[in-house]
């Protein structure tokens, strides 16, 4: 192990992985990794890149225990969900890491479950950089990632209207439930980044975000984007009925065992990070063409509020299917929002 050096690395383990079953790489102009940048092939007319950029921090993020090859699908699919909720389609991306040491055993699993998603969401591996970190140090992962969308086409945050409906795509909560018990899940390890609903819904929504830091928190985003907004800003208030809130099978089981009360799974599912799901806003014209698209895709998207013109600034109401406030109790928990990263 302790022979095996940063260039040693990319011989054997990254040029040739990287490469297998990517169309990028069949480009004549195309060029990945091995040299001090990478070149993309040329844009379709009238496309303009998205990028994005996440970490992942060993005891902050994951735990050390983690499985390799959950960790490696992990540490691309949070970006890609971030590329998805722009509605953009995956160009590539670099990764960069600060490793103790070089283990082979565990870095071809690592490279196994990043590289099988990257075959899967053609988004190939075109760069990045490795170095060590001190031996009591966390180990880190940097993705940077590529996309391209259509000129003028992207969902953006800062879009929502006033009348738009509210929708989430999948279940919530079981991610978070899998932190607090210190367990595995495949919400948590195995996180699906909705690339296709992203593009699909392009010219449909008004407005999206994906789901990392909790529902609560990425409301409220899409609100105080709205009021920023460069031209036409606007005070919005976001009306979400928490009876409405898919829950994921594993909260849904723990229900019915009384192991997870009510109040419990509704604070979960409101304020649990790790969802990456895509929360949108769009005109109540095109609910039938939502739901067409979740058929089209075997994916639930549920509607679970609607958004109202605001006076004191952004705000979010929780009522329940009757219309009456969330239980004061629970407001209470909710109020933080989500994850914090700091």
């Amino acid at each position: 192990m302790a022979s095996l050096g940063e260039f040693e690395f990319i011989d054997q383990f990254l040029k040739a992985q990287a490469a297998r079953g990517q169309p990028f790489y069949r480009h004549p102009q195309a060029l990945g990794i091995g040299d001090d940048a990478a070149l993309l092939p040329p844009l379709a007319a009238n496309e303009q890149v998205a990028m994005a950029s996440d970490m992942l921090i060993e005891g902050r993020h994951y735990l050390s225990q983690v499985d390799p090859r959950a960790l490696g699908h992990k540490v691309l699919a949070v970006n890609l969900s971030d590329i998805a909720a722009m509605g953009a389609r995956p160009l590539g991306f670099t990764l960069s890491a600060g490793l103790r040491d070089i283990r082979p055993d565990w870095m071809e699993r690592f490279l196994d479950g990043l590289l099988s998603l990257a075959r899967d969401a053609a988004c190939p591996l075109i760069g990045g950089d490795t170095t060590a970190v001190p031996a009591d140090a966390p180990e880190v992962f940097s993705v940077a990632i590529l996309g391209a969308v259509p000129l003028g086409e992207a969902l953006r945050r800062d879009g929502l209207q006033p009348e738009d409906d509210l929708w989430i795509s999948g279940h919530l909560g079981d991610a978070a439930y899998a932190v607090s018990r210190n367990a595995e899940d495949p919400k948590l390890n195995w996180p699906q980044p909705r690339i296709e609903l992203g593009m699909r819904l392009r010219g449909i929504a008004s407005a999206a975000i994906d789901i990392s830091d909790g529902l609560q928190s990425e409301i409220m985003h899409l609100c105080q984007g709205a009021r920023n907004r460069d031209v036409a800003p606007k005070t919005l208030k976001a009306v979400l009925n928490w009876e409405s809130l898919p829950m994921g099978p594993s909260v849904t089981a723990s229900i019915a065992s009384t192991a997870l009360s009510q109040a419990d799974a509704i604070c979960i599912a409101i304020t649990g990070g790790d969802e990456y799901e895509l929360l949108f806003g769009a005109p109540q014209r095109e609910r039938a063409a939502i739901r067409s698209i979740g058929a089209a895709l075997g994916l639930a998207l549920t509607r679970i509020g609607h958004v109202e013109s605001g006076r004191d600034g952004p705000q979010i109401d929780w009522v329940n299917t009757a219309g009456q406030p969330i239980p004061a109790q629970w407001q209470q928990r909710i109020s933080g929002g989500g994850f914090r990263h700091f």
